[in-house]
């Protein structure tokens, strides 16, 4: 009988430092995030853009067309800066109204839409004037805020669209806010959020011509590394130049990465920040009936084999050229039903 309790609590004292052995943590070993914690944001944005251009041609039946459509989301797209003067007057006085028309028109045929308002354009050619364009731009965008009214800014309004496609000037990669873009993008951005208590957008485009791993390098750097942005809309520009086929496998590992990559899938530095990257799909006239040009119609098809699984979970948006309707209903529509 004393050998038995004698092996009861021999055994006893083995399961307890068994325990307590196994709750010490071994400092060899990591325990990574079960990664469902942090799942990526999913926005299925159906969108196209509108240029000022597009718009100020569109028929009663193009708006009854866009209102009956499976689009979410319009990106408005102002014309060059210096169309209104390069200046803070010329923007309110032309720019601000045209653009709450624009917003009353959607609005009126699609109560569900969301409208991203764009700046006036920003390019190669007049990228000196950023630094001398944050109040102006900002004392626009606030404008067109008071002008819709806070119905339709809370309800209608997706967020401002940057009228951008490139960062232009010199970069130094250990301080990318000296760059007077970025500085422009980083300050408004500032605004955008706080004072307008929107979101922000922007749809460069990706690599191409003499030195494609600069402009991926510099897309990389404001959107993987800074929080200027909430949703970063990638331009593939194969559509545009049937050479860089290798765009299309880029584009896609920096959606699937949900971060900005190089062409082979590197990851250019790394993601700090929430934005969401999507891709814009690309097609102009060639292929918007009554043409069907087959090299044309080629790539396209490749856009939609690349990225038609994309689809309901990240931001997709159309570049569109010819006649609006038959470009809706030949090949926008048809791609998100």
């Amino acid at each position: 009988m004393n050998n038995y309790l004698l092996i009861i609590l021999i055994v006893f004292s083995l399961s307890i430092s068994c325990k307590n052995a196994s709750d010490e943590k071994d400092p060899n070993i990591v325990i990574k995030p079960d990664p469902q914690e942090n799942p990526t944001p999913v926005t299925p944005m159906k969108g196209i853009c509108i240029f000022a251009t597009q718009a100020d041609a569109f028929t009663e039946a193009d708006w009854l067309a866009l209102g009956s459509s499976p689009l979410t989301d319009f990106i408005i797209i102002p014309k060059d800066a210096s169309s209104y003067g390069s200046n803070e007057a010329g923007y309110k006085s032309q720019l601000a109204p045209f653009m709450v028309n624009i917003v009353n028109q959607i609005v009126t045929r699609k109560n569900s839409a969301k409208i991203w308002i764009g700046t006036p354009g920003l390019s190669s050619l007049n990228y000196n004037t950023a630094t001398s364009s944050l109040e102006p731009i900002y004392n626009y965008l606030d404008q067109v805020r008071s002008l819709v009214g806070t119905t339709i800014w809370n309800n209608n309004i997706g967020g401002v669209y940057m009228n951008m496609e490139s960062i232009y000037g010199s970069v130094d990669y250990s301080n990318i806010s000296a760059n007077s873009c970025v500085k422009l993008m980083s300050d408004l951005s500032l605004m955008v959020h706080n004072n307008l208590k929107s979101k922000f957008l922007w749809i460069p485009y990706y690599g191409y011509g003499s030195d494609p791993d600069e402009i991926i390098k510099r897309i990389a750097y404001v959107t993987n590394k800074s929080t200027i942005y909430d949703y970063v809309i990638i331009q593939p520009h194969y559509y545009f130049d049937g050479t860089v086929g290798v765009n299309l496998s880029g584009v896609k590992h920096c959606i699937a990465n949900q971060a900005v990559s190089y062409r082979d899938g590197t990851i250019v530095t790394p993601k700090a920040s929430k934005t969401v990257i999507g891709l814009e799909m690309e097609l102009d006239w060639h292929i918007v009936a009554p043409n069907n040009y087959s090299a044309n119609l080629g790539r396209y098809n490749e856009y939609v084999s690349s990225f038609a699984g994309y689809k309901g979970t990240y931001p997709i948006i159309f570049y569109w050229d010819g006649t609006f309707q038959n470009a809706l209903t030949g090949r926008i529509n048809p791609f998100f039903q």
